[in-house]
């Protein structure tokens, strides 16, 4: 009851900005859902609902990323959204014949359903109010924020010079919301990540639930898909242990999740993970709506078919790219049993797909998406994916599809086993083979996609982001599995009907029951802070998204030195979208982590590091000045350099001008000019957090990373994500170093063990030391 009550307190106190938001998600699905009973003639409400949502949010979304490059900011989000409703209510009064009233029976078995829908609603709003974000949401949240604003194409908030090579559907759709409510992120991530997976729920139960006959027993489907995600875990006695070659095994002091044995950076191995990750949870139900038009008998000539699944794919896609290999499967089997079964009219199936192509093309190229911008902003050094061309490489693919063993304890006489995923791809095959459905057929199909990206794509400057289509191939099977093991429950056949049985208690249920404890332990969290709406009220970055929009801002707020109003760059990326150039002027980066130019601003304000960050204006937090020199602080009273703009109890915002960027001198001490000073190539010793701030620590090895060998401990302070080869050696007693990088506090003498050191550059943060 106190989790319940904590939950209702923070609802409650936010209810200014939690119903606006909830009526935009409503209005998104109702008018998705006019669209779909208009497209489909679909009358099971089970069925129209999360349908109606997804198609909406699909529809939505494809009209922002086509419509905004005319309508920008928050007026132009409004006239969107606005024909968006429009378009649905003059769709319904044209088809209004084929709206059926809605009954509800109160029969004990609706009753049931009823509950049963409240309950698992419930439960996810529990989790969500209490999931954590961090990481790559908070560049997520400045994409949407700053679309907000009017930043389309999308440019990355943190280098406004440079597309943003990122996924973008979601978070069009997230900037809309924002743009229409004014409410926080937190909120509007947390809402769309329960919009998007009680679709999915909903969805997968009902085209189960259709397919089946089975209103209970389909329940089954969802929960594999979303609560277990897929992982089949059976206990074994330790005697086998010997015959089974593992990728990993653990102690685990719980019963076993998906989680324990196939944890993947940037992959989704849990739910709480898909509902940080809500891109991906997006458009894989994005796939599965497709699946469900390509099997369905539609209202609209079957010649137009590919037209509207190549504009819901691209709509899908803007929000997560990794569905695209199995949307060309799914789209080339269909395409392939069309002319199969009618072989006669194969010159229109051709045209009607070419057709679908063209469109797939030209929307590719309009509507923002990574893969779009990642063509037509290439990097400097190599391309970002290759194909993969060598053969130890596809073996130690291999090796992430291998099997898992997770122990209660080292010396326990029983284990439980994952097994391969090749196993399980040949178990989903042969029970998809007996029942024989085109749901579970076209979901292989999608499976057969992800698993050749798996083996096929590698990311230059990411080496580990193939692993990312390992957990969907998870779900896929699993979902394909329990769809084949209620089905042939049904059947006469009493050894298919055990084999049903087995599969799918056996099998399946145990490790959703298993997550489900899990799951439930996450949920009574007595914190819920994702429920609060209200922005972060820092009046400079109001008045800066009001007055100066997507003008560039960089703000010298205690970043480095007094952590109290670090936050100013932060909020005012994530939460007001404006440009804030920190990041490297020349080399992209996925996140706004800070570069060369932006440390050095932060400590010199010099004008060349302004100029190359193309800063148009400056504010300065009051209890900074203290760390500028005289020189410096005389720059900014002179009106030929600076002019104030705006001013508060926390700092000044001054417009720089032109003139401070051709008179006003650097100082000498930067992190730029640092290479300069260590000469030739060596072996070059850098410090770690916390005796190197960890942000200096990543500018160090970006500054010096073409100077020599660098050699550091391995631990936070590098780049999350850049696109250019830093090599990081392990430090060694062996290796004789040429230069020391080091924190302000630490022995020179400690490191190298040496007597003539020389002092060669010194900032505030960081001390370079020649060993001679």
């Amino acid at each position: 009851m106190a989790t319940i009550s904590i939950l209702l307190k923070m609802v409650i106190t936010n209810m200014v900005y939690i119903i606006p938001v909830v009526l935009i998600f409503l209005g998104i699905t109702l008018v998705g859902t006019i669209y779909i009973v208009s497209l489909k003639g679909e009358r099971k409400w089970y069925l129209v609902l999360p349908e109606g949502a997804i198609t909406g949010l699909l529809s939505f979304i494809l009209l922002l990323g086509t419509l905004s490059y005319i309508l920008k900011g928050r007026f132009g989000i409004a006239v969107i959204f606005l024909v968006f409703i429009l378009s649905g209510l003059l769709l319904f009064k044209r088809n209004r014949e084929y709206f059926p009233k809605i009954r509800f029976e109160p029969t004990w078995k609706n009753v049931t359903i009823a509950l049963i829908y409240l309950a698992i609603a419930g439960f996810l709003f529990f989790l969500v109010g209490a999931n954590i974000y961090g990481g790559d949401v908070i560049a997520y949240w400045g994409l949407a924020t700053s679309f907000a604003n009017g930043n389309y194409p999308l440019r990355s908030p943190w280098q406004p010079d440079l597309l943003a090579n990122h996924h973008q559907g979601t978070f069009l759709f997230e900037g809309a919301v924002h743009g229409l409510t004014g409410a926080d992120m937190l909120l509007i991530h947390t809402t769309y990540s329960v919009f998007v997976v009680l679709a999915g729920f909903f969805l997968v139960w009902g085209v189960v639930r259709k397919i089946t006959k089975r209103d209970f027993l389909s329940l089954l489907a969802p929960l594999v898909t979303f609560f277990s995600v897929g992982a089949i875990f059976i206990p074994l006695p330790g005697a086998l242990r010997t015959w089974i070659n593992p990728e990993v095994e653990h102690v685990v002091n719980r019963l076993p999740l998906f989680l324990d044995a196939k944890n993947r950076l940037g992959g989704s191995s849990n739910l709480p993970e898909l509902i940080y990750i809500n891109h991906r949870a997006a458009a894989f139900l994005g796939l599965f709506l497709i699946v469900i038009l390509v099997i369905s008998k539609l209202r609209i000539k079957e010649f137009y078919k590919p037209i509207l699944i190549a504009a819901l794919s691209i709509a899908a896609i803007s929000s997560d790219e990794i569905i695209l290999p199995s949307l060309g499967l799914v789209v080339t089997g269909w395409f392939v049993m069309e002319l199969i079964s009618n072989k006669r009219e194969w010159r229109t199936k051709v045209l009607s797909v070419a057709l679908g192509g063209a469109i797939f093309v030209t929307l590719f190229f309009v509507v923002g998406n990574a893969l779009r911008d990642s063509m037509l902003t290439p990097p400097k050094e190599e391309v970002r994916f290759q194909l993969v061309l060598s053969t130890q490489t596809l073996i130690d693919r291999m090796g992430g599809l291998k099997s898992a063993v997770l122990r209660p304890s080292k010396d326990s006489k029983y284990f439980w086993y994952l097994p391969d995923l090749r196993l399980i791809a040949g178990l989903a095959f042969i029970a998809f083979i007996f029942t024989k459905n085109r749901w579970s057929l076209f979901l292989f199909l999608s499976f057969l996609g992800a698993l050749f990206s798996y083996f096929s794509v590698t990311h230059t400057y990411y080496p580990a982001n193939y692993e990312r289509f390992l957990h969907p191939m998870y779900q896929l099977l699993g979902l394909i599995a329990s769809v084949s093991f209620i089905m042939l429950l049904s059947s006469r056949n009493k050894m298919l009907k055990a084999v049903g049985l087995t599969g799918a208690v056996g099998l399946l249920l145990p490790s959703v029951i298993f997550a489900a404890i899990y799951l439930y332990g996450y949920a009574k969290k007595p914190f819920y802070p994702n429920l609060y709406g209200r922005l972060p009220d820092q009046k400079v970055l109001v008045w800066v998204r009001d007055n100066l929009g997507l003008k560039r801002v960089f703000f010298v707020d205690g970043y480095l030195r007094d952590q109290s109003f670090s936050y100013l760059s932060l909020y005012g990326i994530q939460n007001y979208g404006l440009f804030i150039p920190i990041s490297p002027a020349d080399i992209k980066v996925h996140t706004p982590d800070f570069g060369i130019e932006a440390i050095d601003i932060i400590n010199t304000l010099n004008p060349s590091s302004l100029e190359k960050l193309k800063v148009e204006y400056l504010f300065v937090v009051q209890s900074q000045l203290k760390y500028y020199t005289d020189r410096r602080l005389s720059d900014l009273k002179n009106s030929n350099y600076f002019s104030e703009v705006y001013s508060d109890e926390l700092g000044t915002l001054y417009k720089i001008k032109e003139g401070y960027f051709k008179e006003a001198e650097d100082q000498e001490a930067t992190i730029a000019r640092l290479p300069d000073l260590l000469g030739t190539k060596g072996n070059i010793y850098i410090d770690y957090p916390p005796r190197l701030e960890s942000s200096v620590r990543a500018v160090m090895t970006l500054a010096l990373k073409d100077k020599g060998e660098l050699f550091t401990e391995w631990r936070h302070g590098t780049f999350n994500y850049i696109e250019t080869k830093i090599k990081i050696n392990a430090p060694s007693s062996e290796v004789k170093y040429d230069y020391l990088i080091l924190g302000p506090e630490t022995d020179p003498r400690e490191i190298c063990g040496c007597k003539n050191i020389k002092e060669v550059w010194k900032i505030r943060e960081a001390t370079a030391y020649e060993v001679i």
